[in-house]
């Protein structure tokens, strides 16, 4: 955890945490792409020592079921006629989520004696909605099992029930001064020749994020060893115009599934939500030699969609519905 760029105080109240081997259930709320899960993951690493591949495991809560996790989600959703006592026979509720990918990892208990419990964490906690309420059942049954480590960009999205439960934790981006010292290392092991002020620049225009400095830094490189202010404007401009133009040629050809393959790798490299992504096919849409009278209905489209989203559980499903408006608007073309 040494190793972590900044937010050292955030750092001291987890090494605070490891030094007492014990902590509550945990709630880390940050914008996009800031660091929680790779903090959550180190101080895992750190608090388990070497018992953490078997009593830690991650999971997304907005990554679908896989079919065969559905097709075991169904097969145990009932309770065999031939059990005797009050469940026999009747449905299990517990969401196929929850059954599937958590409940078989809390429920039993770390497989170390040097271990207190084990580590869950769950990225991108606010998109299970109502689900929310199994957690806090299973808070507060295998508590002493396993400690819950909830990730979320939206704390406004968490029921009440799961924030009182939780430690608190703030991640906000680094400071200018841990970014600074952290792009030196780069800079003097890549032998690289970057001004100060340069370095500033890249700060803003990354916003502390530590991937996108590194992976603007590696595509500069390319063209030489002078990272100059200019050459960094120009290539993430340039690269984010073209992906998007992309976006929108699939969309108008209608080729649905490759649209939505797009738009998922632009959401990961550049961390967009969805308003983030609508506002940007918006700039793009709106430099398109098409009429007037397509360019309003487009900008109709997209504005139901960003409306949609202020309300929706998933960006994932709402970037979706808007691709196959647009593949569907082409169509029509």
């Amino acid at each position: 955890m040494n190793d972590i760029c900044g937010r050292k105080n955030v750092i001291d109240r987890l090494k605070e945490i490891i030094k007492h081997k014990n902590f509550p259930h945990l709630l880390l709320v940050g914008s996009e792409g800031i660091g929680k899960t790779t903090i959550a993951k180190l101080f895992s690493k750190e608090f388990l020592g070497k018992e953490f591949n078997a009593n830690f495991k991650l999971v997304y809560a907005d990554v679908p079921l896989t079919e065969e996790e559905r097709k075991l989600a169904r097969s145990e959703a009932y309770v065999s006629t031939s059990k005797i006592g009050s469940m026999a026979g009747k449905r299990i509720t517990t969401p196929a989520f929850i059954k599937v990918k958590i409940k078989p990892f809390v429920q039993l208990k770390a497989l170390a004696s040097g271990v207190p419990f084990k580590i869950l964490i769950v990225k991108n906690f606010d998109v299970l909605g109502n689900n929310q309420q199994g957690f806090r059942r299973l808070m507060e049954k295998y508590g002493s099992n396993c400690r819950m480590i909830l990730i979320t960009t939206k704390i406004s999205k968490i029921i009440d029930p799961i924030v009182s439960r939780c430690q608190l934790f703030l991640i906000s981006q680094a400071d200018l001064e841990s970014f600074k010292k952290f792009i030196n290392i780069i800079i003097v092991t890549e032998a690289l020749e970057m001004e100060d002020e340069t370095i500033e620049i890249l700060y803003k225009i990354t916003e502390g994020r530590l991937y996108k400095a590194i992976d603007l830094l590696q595509l500069c490189s390319i063209s030489g060893n002078k990272i100059s202010a200019n050459a960094l404007y120009e290539l993430l401009k340039e690269f984010r115009s073209d992906q998007i133009k992309k976006l929108l040629e699939i969309c108008f050809k209608g080729t649905f599934p490759e649209a939505r393959n797009l738009a998922r790798e632009i959401v990961k490299n550049f961390k967009y939500n969805s308003q983030e992504l609508f506002s940007k096919i918006l700039d793009e849409l709106l430099k398109l030699p098409i009429s007037k009278f397509a360019i309003i209905k487009l900008i109709n489209v997209i504005a139901d969609a960003d409306f949609r989203a202020l309300d929706g559980q998933n960006n994932d499903i709402q970037i979706s519905f808007l691709l196959a408006q647009l593949c569907l608007y082409s169509e029509r073309m």
